[in-house]
């Protein structure tokens, strides 16, 4: 097996405890990487382009780019990065260029590399910052509702604890800067909008358009007098994240079409992407434009025409490939997202998670179904035996099969424990898929090493200001513990004097009912400051500790917390 060593120091909080912990960066002893990856990161050495005179593009100074457009009566930035570090390094480098304050924000849309860093390059809190009318939306659902399970999969997608030997690049960008130590600094949006907006900023004609692709909420940015095209993430220098392992909702890979289609129509003298190199040219920006969208409808039509053959998302992923003339265009490398990946996408978009096959409407669960491989192969060693023998010929992915159940039988055996490990790691040497080599050697660390995900990014007291109430109450009832509530009745009203809300939380055996009101007969009433309440669901403060100082508590502080302790965060 290969050896795992550590390196270096990473310190970060543990949203469920708010104590300190240290997280080393992992590293793979002699790890091998595929020689066209290692050249991908040339294209993300640290510089800033100018594109066009006055647009400016930082690339390499995290995983997506921030674009300056300089006006005659001030700045704008497009895109703010990861998280405050970063934020204040591309500000630092724009003054380099002009002394013009910053007179607005753009963010293309919701992600967190677009957006964490904003607040570094605000001249003033009441910056307007343009978006789509959903953005805000999308943020606070990732940040209180999904942000356990999305972070523990970012974390392995993007490599967050790799060293640089295992970390090679991230596909689309160096690496993503927001780690467990990270400040991130969001802004709201101020100025959003629908389908369309013409406007003027800085002394300039600004033309931002919904275009959904990528994301639901992914707006472009045209500058007409300019011929420059800020296309956000609907396009970039590899093959298109139609879908993204670190989980997310159906991406209309249709809508995406039709968005690229439009930009076409535009025909653009330049196009600066949010991630990798801008292109200028309108003849190679149309090649490019047309490309991209032609590689992304034969992925939906061709998925399409599969899934009305009958042919299953397991077979077609494993059938559907791009023609050549795509397949070997630069822009659509596999150094993002992938082909079968994709395919699997277009599959459940459009019929959900059953495959036709009446196998699996009522499944074996998981250690069932264990147990009768184990039956089927002689005994559990037989089954492991069949392992070791995959792993000497090298058949990693059918290690990686056969460890699922014998892992599912016997958790604490190091031996699958040990083949599934390093096949693994072979796997991650042999990718050249970003995405995958991290997911395979992050998930070999936390297996063979022990490693735990921590969280990522801190929120300053300001972020958590601007983020709704609503979304923090959300966030209790989808981390109630079922069992544990499954017979108790119990609610709670909060009053927060300094905003005027008033929020009321009902639990009902098993379920936990947020209300924007004060209730009737609660158990408990809390008084407390909103801010001193946010942080403390962010982990960002002790909740033993913020209930005893803190709050004011009719009903008794003992058994608030008790009440407290049935929402349970994933660890």
């Amino acid at each position: 097996m290969r050896r795992i060593t550590r390196a270096g120091l990473i310190l970060f909080v543990t949203a469920a405890t708010g104590c300190d912990q240290r997280q080393e960066p992992v590293s793979f002893a002699g790890i091998e990487t595929p020689a066209e990856l290692v050249r991908h990161s040339a294209e993300f050495t640290r510089r800033i382009e100018e594109v066009s005179p006055g647009v400016h593009v930082a690339i390499g100074y995290g995983l997506a780019n921030s674009i300056l457009i300089v006006g005659p009566s001030g700045a704008i930035v497009v895109d703010t990065l990861s998280s405050m570090a970063e934020g204040r390094a591309v500000r630092a480098a724009f003054r380099e260029i002009t002394d013009k304050p910053v007179v607005a924000l753009i963010y293309t849309h919701n992600h967190a590399d677009h957006i964490m860093g904003a607040r570094a390059f605000a001249e003033s809190p009441d910056i307007p910052v343009y978006a789509h009318a959903t953005t805000a939306a999308h943020i606070d659902r990732v940040l209180n509702v999904l942000r356990p399970v999305l972070t523990r999969r970012s974390i392995r997608m993007f490599g967050t604890y790799l060293d640089q030997n295992s970390l090679i690049n991230a596909g689309i960008g160096p690496r993503l800067g927001i780690g467990p130590e990270s400040e991130i600094g969001v802004l709201r949006p101020n100025r959003v909008f629908e389908d369309s907006l013409e406007t003027e900023i800085a002394g300039l004609r600004v033309h931002l358009q919904h275009a959904p692709g990528e994301t639901d909420d992914q707006i472009m940015v045209w500058l007409p007098d300019s011929g420059v095209l800020l296309p956000g993430d609907n396009l970039y220098k590899a093959f298109p994240n139609l879908y993204t392992i670190r989980g997310t909702a159906y991406r209309d890979v249709r809508a995406w079409v039709d968005s690229l289609d439009r930009m076409r129509e535009l025909n653009p003298e330049h196009l600066v992407p949010s991630h990798t190199a801008p292109l200028s040219g309108s003849q190679a920006v149309q090649r490019v434009l047309t490309d991209y969208r032609d590689a992304i409808q034969f992925v939906h039509d061709q998925t399409i025409r599969g899934m009305n053959q009958g042919l299953t998302a397991d077979e077609l992923a494993h059938r559907i490939r791009l023609p050549a003339h795509l397949a070997s265009s630069p822009w659509l490398k596999e150094f993002y997202g992938t082909v079968p990946w994709s395919v699997r996408s277009v599959f459940s978009g459009h019929l959900g998670w059953f495959d036709g096959n009446p196998t699996n409407l009522f499944s074996l669960p998981p250690r069932d179904e264990a147990t009768r491989w184990a039956e089927l192969a002689g005994g559990y060693e037989a089954l492991l035996a069949a392992a070791e023998t995959a792993l000497a010929r090298n058949q990693y992915q059918w290690v990686l099969e056969l460890t699922d159940r014998l892992l599912s039988l016997n958790p604490t055996d190091a031996r699958p424990r040990n083949a599934r490990v390093t096949a693994l790691v072979a796997l991650g040497e042999l990718q050249g898929n970003p995405n995958a080599r991290h997911y395979y050697l992050t998930m070999a660390s936390e297996l063979g090493d022990g490693l735990t995900l921590g969280t990522v990014g801190v929120a300053d007291a300001e972020t958590l200001r601007g983020l709704p109430m609503a979304g923090f109450f959300r966030s209790l009832s989808v981390n109630l513990d079922a069992a544990r509530s499954v017979d108790i009745e119990k609610s709670a009203v909060f009053t927060f004097p300094d905003t005027g809300e008033q929020w009321s939380v009902i639990v009902r055996r098993g379920i936990a009912e947020v209300r924007p009101d004060a209730g009737s007969n609660p158990d408990f009433r809390i008084t407390v400051d909103s801010l001193v309440w946010k942080a403390m669901l962010a982990g960002n403060r002790n909740p033993a500790m913020t209930v005893a100082t803190d709050m004011e508590v009719e009903g008794g502080r003992v058994k608030f917390l008790e009440f407290l302790g049935l929402f349970q965060p994933p660890r």
